[in-house]
């Protein structure tokens, strides 16, 4: 209703003009731009290697990398024994094990995230009873949960769960909790005056005029998720990208924790823009 109700306000040309050509073009240069620093990063990476300025069990050639990551997803998987983190041709097992954790985490942060930030946005008293706590926890680091949810949940999937829980509920809690409690007076009001009752006031009130915060929450916590991903997998699990990093560094393979990065980083990339495109046309009125 607010997000309408603001909308509404806009001049027409500002609600459904399209961008000018020039705007288009500004856009298309800064993808171009944002091409050129991994292009730069990768040269960088390349000369370092060529004139042998590090050690290579420091930092592998990229063309090392390049094999690795090929023999991950593409080599030969052989049967290991159980507890072995395999690496050879492992690499979709390893992928789909580390997305499930993360989804299913993710999505129960931002459930949880929701209605208890939800909460603390619409009443003073829950503010003031939870506030405290809430932040103390929130500023404990997630590495000093491992002990505990170990304890609590053993070596497994479930602690390495748990512990993506913790890092992604941060971001969505804050997020929805800040942005509904400045939503203005005036629209709870106007909203009242229009008949829409009380317990309706978070569905079309609330929520919605809070909506360009909450979803930057979303990226954050999902960002954040997925690089809990690597914590978590440090609980004694034999699949995921994570496991197969801690792996690769007991054993001093340094270009298969490489191949574990450049995984993290080109998923995390795709799973922000996919996410920014679902989310886009719930934030549109804001960027008009």
């Amino acid at each position: 209703m607010t997000g309408a109700l603001l909308e509404q306000s806009l001049p027409d040309g500002a609600r459904r003009n399209p961008a000018p050509p020039r705007t288009r073009s500004r856009r298309r240069s800064r993808r171009v731009l944002g091409v050129l620093a991994p292009l730069a990063v990768l040269a960088l990476w390349w000369l370092v290697s060529a004139r042998e300025l590090l050690s290579t069990r420091l930092l592998p050639a990229p063309a090392t990398v390049a094999d690795a990551l090929r023999d991950f997803f593409l080599g030969d998987s052989t049967v290991t024994l159980t507890g072995v983190v395999p690496f050879a041709g492992a690499g979709l097992d390893h992928l789909a094990a580390s997305l499930g954790r993360c989804a299913v985490s993710w999505s129960l942060a931002v459930l949880v995230g929701a209605v208890v930030g939800l909460l603390l946005g619409v009443s003073s008293l829950a503010r003031d009873l939870l506030d405290p706590v809430l932040n103390a926890l929130r500023a404990v680091p997630l590495f000093a949960w491992l002990p505990l949810v170990l304890i609590w949940f053993g070596i497994g999937e479930q602690s390495a769960r748990a512990l993506i829980f913790i890092g992604a509920l941060w971001p969505v809690l804050v997020a929805v909790g800040d942005s509904t409690a400045r939503v203005p007076r005036g629209h709870v009001e106007t909203a009242r005056m229009l008949g829409t009752p009380r317990r309706d006031l978070w569905r079309r009130v609330y929520l919605p005029s809070a909506l360009p915060e909450v979803v930057t929450g979303l990226r954050l916590s999902l960002t954040l998720a997925w690089t809990c991903v690597v914590v978590g997998e440090l609980s004694g699990v034999t699949s995921g990208v994570g496991a197969m990093m801690n792996a690769a560094r007991e054993s001093g393979r340094t270009e298969q924790v490489v191949v574990g990065i450049v995984v993290f980083a080109t998923v995390g990339l795709l799973a922000d823009l996919v996410l920014r495109a679902l989310t886009a046309r719930w934030v549109r009125w804001a960027a008009s």
